[in-house]
């Protein structure tokens, strides 16, 4: 996992529309993340995939000059051992989608795509239980609060 926060973080955004207090700032960007998580859901053909199961709360991380919210989604797959051509295709998908794609490996040799929206939201996308399903954790670009601001333990 500590690969993956390290991959996740990404510069911090300057956008001045930002809403003023940071509880709705975290709020905007979870928005946007989820709904990262779910068009690249969408993404996996409806008779590949068995459950999507997206994480209601995430947390919120320091990045570089501020913070970043967190979130996951898993997606069971119909075909027990379908995991890495699922993952292949979805890094197909995802590229002619207008998501920016890498494919690399976790540090125990699973097959990983890193995909980033036009939002700047990171998803890294994984084979999960053997070939099982593929796991979806997000991070939003990296915003900034005020120094004083301390988040809560899940949003």
């Amino acid at each position: 996992m500590g690969m993956a926060l390290v991959i996740g973080l990404t510069g911090c955004a300057t956008d001045t529309h930002l809403p003023s207090d940071p509880e709705e700032r975290i709020l905007l960007f979870k928005t946007q993340a989820q709904a990262a998580e779910s068009a690249v859901a969408r993404l996996i053909p409806t008779a590949a995939r068995d459950e999507v199961r997206q994480i209601p709360e995430g947390t919120v991380l320091a990045c570089s000059g501020g913070r970043q919210w967190s979130g996951n989604t898993r997606i069971t797959l119909t075909h027990p051992s379908a995991g890495p051509a699922v993952l292949r295709d979805l890094s197909s998908e995802a590229a002619e989608h207008g998501f920016r794609v890498t494919r690399n490996t976790t540090a125990d040799g699973a097959p990983r795509i890193r995909l980033v929206d036009d939002n700047g939201t990171t998803l890294l996308a994984t084979v999960w239980v053997d070939g099982k399903s593929i796991d979806v954790d997000s991070f939003s670009k990296c915003f900034p609060v005020p120094a004083d601001f301390i988040p809560h333990g899940s949003y």
